[in-house]
């Protein structure tokens, strides 16, 4: 009887914590009652074996006992079996109720509306410039308008600070179904002048569009539409033919490299890609025939015709024309006739070369040149002309040495291409009947990226656009039509109030800087960054080249520096990834 193990005795109980544990001791209490139970009856049966000869009054009071014990050890055992349940109940509830732990996870800035996800974008900007030279502008420096050496601006400074090139963005993206996806894309900034803005006390300017587009994407055909207003297909992709994804120069100035070839317009696109290595694209974009020289009003002195029939005397050309009057377009500015849009056509091919990921372009482009004749003597009479323009480039980007170094290049030659150049050159002159002179020119760029530190960016560019021809021709009177007439007077181009009558051939820059993240995590990303630019422009030779610029064969040089400074908010940007673990040996 000594070696029965009682309900009191909670040594013999297997140590555990929780509810769980509470719910295993008292099941353990039990087993040991039971257990104490059994070994009581045998003990009992072996006693009244053992002790036959007695008396039956002795081994009948015996049982009494044991039974007795018995039945209060079969108490115990049902209190605790309640006990038991009433606590795994209570366990099973709690577990229930109580969710598993997990981290939390961040936000990850996006908002999502029945199946709609919208993701913000853009920027806080507070820039700064100071030029050399006054041009005259604001963030977007006029390459092809550096002032020449007899105008007074040429030896004044310019400082201007500005947070208008502060942008705002929203991509808003759902799929039609698991296989098309369709998306809008808006971005402004603050760089468009209203007829009413100025920079006097309320420094009041009008948002911008830099970008308004829709895409429609069949992800399993390799079919993609754009519609709306971005980059023109011509512009340099880091990755396949895709929007957003633009090898745009990393400069703070908004008119990036002279040579980097763009236009951000409306235009429809389509777009199909082979696989993840080649794609293939065509667009039709809004044309602009930009920078005609003697453009509206300029008398012509040769011959047009309508039909077969000759119209003989001088005319007057139109090419442009104000918009007065009705309509939303600005009222201060001009623009180009245009009837046919501009057709780009391009390829894309990612190749791998040496475990190296190579992105190359090729493209060709057609431009309509498109104005008109008022000849003079023939009232009512109006001749229309049409004038072909073209361009052919090819861009190259790769990461020369990957997360270290990559290197990007465009170039491309053409006629009547000025426009899509950062420099901004002439598209076109006059010949004698009035009707364009595509000008030939070329243009190219380069450029590196070095990624110092995950923080620190470094980056280098230079470019150069020429014009190849001034186009010169003779009228039936004599006179010279052309860009840039060799008879220009070019005698006073070094000093203020002297005369410098050429016009633009060439202009390349050189530039450099670093975008610093100074600040990147949850909050966003803070970036400062630095710019030095140097720029020259050159005319063509004209006569009379003042002495002081001899040395350049009569074709008159001008330059101009830079410094740009930008301090820049992304509250949009993600954090940065968490580092490895680091496991010890």
């Amino acid at each position: 009887m000594k070696n029965i193990v009682t309900c009191d005795d909670a040594s013999a109980l297997p140590p555990a914590s929780g509810s769980a544990g509470v719910a295993r001791r008292l099941g353990g209490l039990g087993r040991h009652l039971l257990g104490g139970a059994a070994l009581v009856a045998l003990l009992a049966t072996g006693s009244v074996a053992a002790k036959a000869d007695d008396t039956n009054a002795e081994l009948a009071a015996e049982i009494r006992a044991l039974k007795a014990q018995l039945h209060h050890l079969e108490q115990k055992v049902d209190k605790h079996s309640v006990q038991i349940h009433q606590v795994q109940v209570k366990s099973d509830s709690f577990q229930a109720q109580a969710a598993p732990y997990a981290p939390p996870v961040p936000w990850d800035k996006k908002f999502h509306l029945n199946g709609i996800t919208i993701t913000p974008g853009g920027f806080f900007a507070m820039e700064g410039v100071y030029r050399s030279r006054d041009q005259g502008a604001d963030f977007d420096t006029p390459f092809g308008g550096i002032p020449e050496y007899n105008s007074p601006l040429a030896h004044l400074n310019e400082l201007r600070g500005t947070a208008r090139q502060s942008r705002v963005s929203v991509l808003v993206q759902g799929n039609y179904n698991p296989d098309v996806l369709v998306s809008g894309y808006a971005e402004l900034d603050f760089l468009g002048a209203a007829n009413t803005a100025n920079s006097n006390e309320s420094n009041s300017y009008n948002p911008r569009i830099r970008h308004m587009y829709a895409t429609i994407d069949w992800m399993g055909e390799g079919f993609h539409i754009l519609g709306g207003q971005t980059w023109s297909l011509v512009t340099l992709n880091t990755k396949g033919i895709t929007p957003r994804n633009e090898d745009i120069p990393l400069t703070i100035d908004a008119q990036y490299v002279v040579g980097f070839n763009w236009t951000r317009t409306p235009q429809f696109r389509l777009v199909k890609n082979f696989g993840s290595q080649f794609w293939l694209a065509a667009s039709a974009e809004m044309p602009q025939t930009a920078g005609i020289t003697g453009c509206g009003g300029t008398t012509i002195g040769g011959s047009a015709t309508v039909g077969t029939a000759a119209i003989p005397g001088a005319g007057t050309a139109v090419c442009n024309q104000t918009s007065i009057g009705g309509g939303l377009l600005n009222q201060t500015t001009t623009y180009s006739f245009n009837h046919i849009p501009d057709f780009v056509v391009k390829a894309a091919w990612e190749p791998t070369f040496m475990d190296r990921t190579v992105h190359i372009e090729g493209y060709g482009l057609y431009t309509d040149l498109y104005d008109g004749v008022e000849p003079t003597g023939f009232p009512g009479t109006f001749v229309r002309h049409d004038t072909s323009g073209w361009g052919a480039g090819g861009s190259i980007a790769l990461a020369a040495i990957p997360h270290w170094v990559d290197l990007q290049g465009t170039a491309m030659i053409g006629r009547g291409i000025g426009r899509y150049g950062s420099g901004g050159l002439s598209n076109a002159t006059f010949n004698p009947d009035g009707s364009l002179y595509a000008l030939p020119e070329m243009t190219f760029m380069g450029g590196a990226i070095v990624h110092a530190t995950p923080q620190l960016d470094l980056y280098a560019y230079g470019g150069e656009e020429r014009i190849l021809s001034r186009g010169v021709s003779t009228a039936t009177t004599g006179a010279l039509f052309g860009y840039s007439l060799p008879t220009a007077n070019n005698s006073g181009c070094d000093f203020i109030g002297g005369t410098c009558a050429a016009n633009t051939k060439d202009v390349w820059e050189i530039t450099a800087g670093l975008w610093d993240k100074v600040y990147q995590g949850d909050f966003g990303s803070v970036r400062v960054g630095l710019e030095y630019e140097y720029i020259e422009r050159e005319l063509f030779s004209g006569t009379g080249t003042s002495a002081g610029l001899t040395a350049f064969a009569g074709s008159p040089r001008f330059n101009e520096q830079a410094g740009y400074v930008s301090f820049r908010y992304y509250p949009f940007d993600p954090a940065p990834p968490a580092p490895p673990l680091v496991t010890k040996y």
